[in-house]
């Protein structure tokens, strides 16, 4: 009788302990992840990762793995990755919970990629025109008229 109360006993306190797990969305620090900081993460993550990609379907050879650049990412944004991950399982608990955090994640990147474009565009117009098939700086030319 007192081994099944002490079984019993041992069964309740995990499912309160796991209960109370499910409820945070905190890390093995404690930390939680607000759900904005989250999105700023996994766009840079997704960042990190198209990077690689594309300087391996360059040829580049890469030295440092995926995860040496998710650790500059989390040092960047003062996060432990245990915090990360546990936030992330948390999500994925609730997967319309976890869409709505895609969607964030997509439009802060095409917002960072209209960025890109713009900041692109300013660059061209502020540099001096050059006429490619000579390589020569094509100087502007002022006209004045009477």
């Amino acid at each position: 009788m007192m081994k099944a109360a002490f079984i019993w006993f041992i069964m309740l306190m995990a499912l309160v302990s796991c209960k109370q797990n499910e409820e945070k969305t905190q890390g093995d620090s404690g930390k939680i992840i607000p759900r904005e900081k989250m999105v700023i993460l996994m766009a840079e993550m997704q960042i990190v990762e198209a990077h690689i990609d594309e300087l391996r379907k360059a040829g580049h050879k890469t030295k440092d793995s995926t995860l040496f650049y998710y650790q500059k990412v989390f040092s960047k944004n003062e996060v432990m990755p245990a915090d990360f991950e546990n936030c992330l399982m948390y999500y994925k608990k609730d997967l319309e919970q976890l869409q709505l955090l895609y969607a964030d994640v997509i439009t802060r990147l095409s917002e960072l990629k209209a960025k890109n474009e713009e900041l692109l565009l300013e660059r061209k117009a502020d540099s001096p025109a050059v006429d490619s098939a000579k390589n020569v700086q094509i100087e502007k030319v002022e006209t004045h008229s009477k």
